[in-house]
């Protein structure tokens, strides 16, 4: 009993072994037969390409050679213009540099000349205040000398009117450093008059003596 169920069962797996055999076999079989329905696809797919590009027209063709053309040269053209514009940029950067040179350059011969200007009104402002002192030390010496003869000349001719004596040492004004043309001409009619007068007072001088 046993032997029989051993043997049926050894020809069960035996059965199952072939079937297993066959299916293999047959999944090789429709494998190849795939790959040969996909190569022969592949094939007609690239003859119908080539064929579409065939029967493509000339013009088709030209067109599509114009835009290539077209778009190289604007690509050359870009990369040109790109390096004319970085050479322009230079070429400015350089212009604007050596403009600031020479900017800086006479910038500092301006300030050189201004600093010079400026010790030169220091030296002047220095000489005019020394001349203002020295102009109100002589005036002040002047009027001092004016006082002192004044007193002279009382003591001297104590018959005399105030201000008969002035043609003598007359009384002047301040220094001035310009006068205008009025001024001058008020000055030449006052020495004209102080001669005068003082002729006549040389002969009445005379006749006191007398």
């Amino acid at each position: 009993m046993e032997d029989e169920q051993k043997r049926e069962a050894e020809a069960a797996e035996q059965r199952m072994a072939h079937r297993i055999q066959c299916t293999l076999m047959e999944c090789a079989r429709e494998k190849m037969q795939a790959v040969a329905e996909a190569r022969k696809q592949e094939r007609e797919a690239a003859l119908k390409e080539a064929a579409r590009q065939h029967s493509m027209s000339a013009e088709e063709l030209y067109r599509k050679n114009i835009e290539q053309l077209n778009t190289e040269k604007c690509h050359e053209f870009n990369i040109a213009l790109s390096i004319t514009q970085k050479e322009n940029q230079i070429e400015t950067e350089k212009q604007l540099k050596e403009a600031e040179t020479v900017h800086l350059d006479e910038l500092e011969k301006v300030l050189a000349t201004l600093k010079a200007a400026e010790e030169q009104v220091k030296t002047l402002t220095q000489e005019l205040e020394k001349m203002t002192d020295w102009k109100d030390s002589l005036e002040s010496e002047i009027q001092a000398t004016r006082q002192a003869f004044q007193k002279y000349i009382d003591a001297t001719f104590p018959n005399l009117s105030p201000g008969q004596a002035d043609f003598i040492l007359p009384f002047r004004k301040a220094f001035e450093q310009k006068e205008t043309p009025e001024e001058a001409e008020d000055s030449d009619k006052e020495y004209k008059r102080t001669s005068i007068r003082s002729a006549r007072f040389t002969a009445m001088a005379k006749q006191n003596y007398k």
